[in-house]
């Protein structure tokens, strides 16, 4: 999903403080969004070198996971719903059986099939409208992720209804997962892949010291809500000002409950902290849809960190967080 860059910005910031050589940083455009590569490597030439590899790993899986591209392995699976199994790679059968995963694990609360929602809010928006009743109740028979058959053994993934459209915008944290994989095998152990406003810190600065990454309130820019230090953990926020129109005074944002088909409500903001980016990029979803204290369950499942804030202002956080 694309996210503003100076939104991310606004909730993000990294306060390393390091501008010696051997810290080397670039950004790039991919996905529709802003890719911040930052690598600490004993030269600069070394370190660019590490980048580039980085950044060509992110181009790749778009390739193979974008919507909006007609060849990729996603368009595939998609265009057949309904109609035939895709033969696909074993790195597209990885990704889709862990969001298949958090899709049972939520109970469906992420869903990866609910591009059928997405399109349609994205094209009555565009108009000036809201989806009617009915055309949410058409729309919902579509998303189900228990729809989705994978069969490892012949590489292949299967939508069984018609018009389904699986949706990997929510499994950004996997591809960052990939680009930290490959930085350890070429032997970069410190470093920080930002997609938008998800986050990998390896290892540390140049320095010794964690990564710092402050988290700002959604809606007071001057606000921090915490400072965190991390190393080899990943950060993933979701908000309702990431992407969002103004309707009859309503505010109308990107993150839908497949349960309603209607965009969530009562929940503004949910910053998680973790050790997958594969899992805490779609578990961020759970706690926007289902409130603080029913998505906090979850998360402490999953040993993660949490800071969530409410429609009414109130912020949440488990033990592990210390909030300003």
């Amino acid at each position: 999903m694309k996210r503003y860059g100076i939104m991310v910005l606004a909730l993000f910031t990294l306060v390393s403080g390091c501008t010696e050589q051997r810290t080397v940083q670039k950004t790039e455009t991919i996905m529709g969004t802003q890719v911040t590569i930052t690598v600490v490597a004993p030269t600069a030439k070394e370190g660019e070198a590490a980048i580039d590899a980085g950044m060509a790993e992110v181009r790749r899986f778009d390739d193979m996971m974008s919507l909006y591209k007609e060849t990729s392995e996603i368009t595939m699976i998609n265009l057949a719903a309904g109609k035939r199994p895709v033969r696909v790679s074993p790195e597209m059968i990885d990704a889709v059986k862990q969001a298949a995963e958090i899709s049972r694990r939520s109970g469906g609360v992420f869903d990866v099939t609910i591009g059928p929602l997405v399109i349609l809010w994205k094209m009555r928006l565009k108009e000036g409208k809201v989806p009617s009743e009915e055309e949410l109740k058409n729309v919902l028979r579509l998303v189900d992720y228990r729809n989705i058959i994978i069969d490892e053994k012949a590489s292949t993934i299967f939508l069984k209804r018609p018009g389904m459209i699986m949706d990997l915008g929510g499994m950004k944290g996997y591809i960052a997962d990939k680009v930290a994989d490959l930085f350890k095998r070429q032997g970069i152990r410190n470093a920080v892949i930002a997609l938008a406003g998800d986050i990998w810190a390896l290892g540390h600065r140049e320095d010794g010291k964690p990564w710092r990454i402050g988290v700002q309130h959604p809606r007071d820019k001057e606000k921090t809500l915490a400072v965190l230090e991390l190393s080899d953990r990943y950060v993933c926020t979701s908000g309702d000002y990431e992407r969002f129109v103004i309707r009859g005074k309503k505010r109308y944002h990107h993150i839908i409950d497949p349960r309603t088909g209607k965009p969530s409500t009562g929940v503004i903001s949910v910053t998680l902290v973790g050790n997958r980016g594969a899992l805490i990029d779609p578990l961020a979803k759970v706690p926007f849809i289902l409130g603080a204290e029913k998505g906090l369950g979850l998360v402490r499942e999953y040993g993660a960190e949490a800071i969530i804030v409410d429609d009414q202002g109130k912020v949440t956080s488990t033990s592990g967080i210390v909030l300003q």
